[in-house]
């Protein structure tokens, strides 16, 4: 019996993530005039510097071959795949035969997406990209969705007027530095398009390794503020850990990613989770689970996690420090050599994460602020999968390495510091700028949907002349819980 409940469990697992829902909230369509707002808005040219969106990466752009990198999961193949596979394993009693069925499906999604050893784009990759101002593209404009970075763009062309707004899209996949000479060249040409001597900028997810580059090359004379939005500034644990090889699962995470993601808080399903954990369902789904994976690793990080993910710059810029030496030497070690061009590239950025400190500082003519979630669940596959996120990220490394409680816990009975959150989970009081960062409590990754009170909070921000606080203004705390709309509310 405990099996069978195993075996469905794991099934309603694997649908769930096939079906997750979208975090985003989506507003009314408006159609907004930006013209309008343009011709009376008189403050600094606004940039966006968006996250990773792998949707967009386009294999021969602009020719008659053009079609998407990523093809996109589709349920029905990737159930196919998979009965394919463990059919095949369990006919030649071999996990090599269900390894190669899921390697080949994984390298048909994601093989466009691989780099030379030098970093570069092994193939023809890349995206449409926007370097004028936003009202050279009404088209684009016309057509931009409400949720995230699209809806913080919608945002800003309603508020500032699209000749005032600029998008720097751009292949996540390649190196900061560059992406760094990019940006500048966007900064200095929308300082000249508007008279203008700064700019603002909100850098979301990925976007905030790119701009924290920027800063560190280019220094912040021309920027009056930054917006660091679920932001990756700091790294990623979940970068860290798998290049590593730390791929694990842990019982408690996958617990409690399953009773988050597939409706623990329906009365009924959540006393059916809590059973099933309490008779060790979770726990030995994840020993199967670690049991597989560690059949598996090498020949995963061998023929696809180290040649495709491990070429990408950008992912060696999420590296934390104190785990760098440990993820050369796992994806590289003995191979150095061979892959002495990424991993010069991958040195240079962990230069600038021990100069943050001295960069990224305000001052009379430069400021900015953090803006992270916390209260989600990640995808529990690496070893601090179990910890605090906003469902795509880890919170305290967005937050500037807060301390954070594990999913499902809180920092523990008589937990004392300067700035903890009032749900006992979050504490601020060592973040690396704890006067000016914000913790807000369930609330997904980038979430600045269009006309929502999370936009409103992000948008004030822009507003703002000079330095702002946590104490700046009482209707936006350092200290912040989101409704499912998206809605701010207040600790009582």
């Amino acid at each position: 019996m405990k099996r069978l409940i195993s075996f469905i469990l794991t099934l309603t697992l694997l649908f769930g993530m096939i079906a997750l829902p979208a975090s985003a909230v989506k507003a009314d369509r408006t159609e907004i005039k930006t013209e309008a707002a343009g011709a009376e808005y008189d403050g600094y040219p606004f940039i966006l510097v968006r996250g990773m969106e792998i949707s967009l990466l386009t294999y021969k752009l602009g020719t008659d071959e053009e079609r998407f990198a990523f093809p996109g999961i589709n349920a029905g193949e990737l159930i196919f795949t998979l009965l394919k596979a463990i059919a095949n394993g369990v006919v030649h009693w071999n996990i090599d035969y269900f390894t190669e069925d899921v390697l080949a499906y994984v390298d048909k999604l994601l093989g466009l997406l691989a780099c030379n050893k030098d970093g570069t784009s092994k193939y023809d990759v890349s995206v449409q990209e926007y370097p004028l101002a936003l009202s050279n593209y009404p088209d684009f404009v016309k057509q931009l969705p409400d949720d995230n970075e699209w809806g913080i763009l919608k945002t800003a062309c309603e508020k500032y007027g699209s000749q005032n707004v600029y998008y720097y899209m751009y292949d996540w996949r390649l190196d900061p530095f560059m992406h760094a000479d990019k940006i500048n060249k966007m900064v200095k040409r929308a300082l000249s398009d508007t008279g203008k001597d700064k700019v603002n900028i909100v850098c979301a997810s990925m976007g905030g390794i790119m701009t924290e580059s920027y800063l560190y090359k280019y220094g912040h004379e021309d920027v009056n503020r930054v917006v660091f939005l679920s932001s990756t500034f700091c790294g990623t644990y979940v970068t860290t850990d798998l290049f590593a090889g730390k791929a694990v699962i842990e019982p408690d995470a996958l617990y409690n990613f399953v009773y988050q993601k597939l409706g623990g808080s329906n009365a009924v399903l959540g006393l059916l989770y809590r059973g099933l954990d309490k008779i060790g369902t979770f726990e030995r789904i994840a020993n199967l689970g670690n049991k597989l994976i560690a059949k598996l690793k090498d020949k995963v990080y061998d023929e696809f996690l180290s040649p495709v993910f491990g070429t990408m710059p950008s992912l060696w810029a999420l590296c934390l420090p104190d785990g760098y030496d440990e993820d050369i030497e796992f994806m590289f070690g003995g191979k150095e050599e061979e892959y002495a061009e990424i991993i010069a590239l991958s040195k240079e950025y962990q230069e600038m994460a021990k100069a943050r400190s001295e960069f990224l500082q305000e001052d009379d003519d430069f400021f900015f602020e953090v803006v992270a979630s916390y209260g989600i669940a990640n995808i529990p596959v690496y070893l601090r999968g179990g910890e605090n996120g906003d469902g795509t990220l880890e919170s305290g490394p967005m937050l500037g390495f807060a301390k954070v409680a594990r999913i499902g816990q809180t920092l523990g009975n008589g937990y004392k510091g300067e700035r903890v959150s009032p749900d006992n989970i979050c504490d601020l009081s060592d973040v690396l700028y704890p006067e000016t960062t914000w913790a807000i409590s369930g609330s997904p990754h980038v979430a600045c949907s269009y006309g929502t009170d999370y936009s409103d909070f992000v948008f004030w921000l822009l507003s703002c002349e000079g330095r702002v606080t946590v104490d700046t203004n009482p209707k936006y705390p350092q200290f912040m819980k989101s409704s499912e709309k998206l809605e701010l509310e207040l600790y009582k």
